[in-house]
């Protein structure tokens, strides 16, 4: 590797690590890359212009525009690249803020918290439903007394039920 390059990517990678940095970095390389696309747009638009002039004999008359766009569509991919890479430039400083160690704990306990939450509401759901069932079918105490009396499931299982299995 060249070290110039080396050199370079080691600075990147410590510009993304400093948040103070990470703005500036962002902000020289987006740039760089955006005009580069802008260079490359107009120099695509003035080879198509010059070769749109040019007509060859035998030509109909769209051949030297259709002939210009294929000449200049490598260029026209290019500076759609750069615009995509100066895209990636912003992800992947995204990237590393959202990697921050604070970050990611912050999130993790946020994402602790609602699951307990909903637990606690599922467990507070479940034990209203089953004592509303329980309220619904639980006998009634005496002959004359309301059926669906509220009772806990110990009178059912408890030493006073006389109906024992077994026996």
């Amino acid at each position: 590797m060249n070290k110039d390059i080396a050199t370079r990517v080691t600075t990147g990678v410590q510009a993304l690590a400093l948040p103070g940095q990470r703005e500036g970095w962002q902000a020289q390389h987006r740039g760089s890359l955006l005009n580069d696309a802008q260079t490359y747009d107009a120099l695509a638009d003035a080879i198509q212009a010059d070769l749109k002039g040019r007509p060859v004999d035998g030509d109909l008359p769209w051949s030297a525009a259709l002939r210009a766009r294929k000449r200049v569509k490598p260029l026209r991919e290019a500076a759609r690249a750069m615009r995509k890479a100066a895209r990636a430039i912003n992800g992947t400083v995204a990237a590393y803020e959202e990697t921050q160690p604070e970050v990611v704990a912050r999130r993790r306990e946020d994402k602790a918290l609602k699951k307990a939450q909903r637990k606690q509401q599922l467990g507070a759901a479940a034990h209203n439903s089953a004592e509303a069932t329980l309220r619904r079918l639980a006998p009634a105490d005496s002959e004359d007394g309301p059926a669906g009396a509220p009772k806990l499931l110990g009178d059912f299982l408890g030493p006073s039920n006389k109906q024992q299995r077994g026996a």
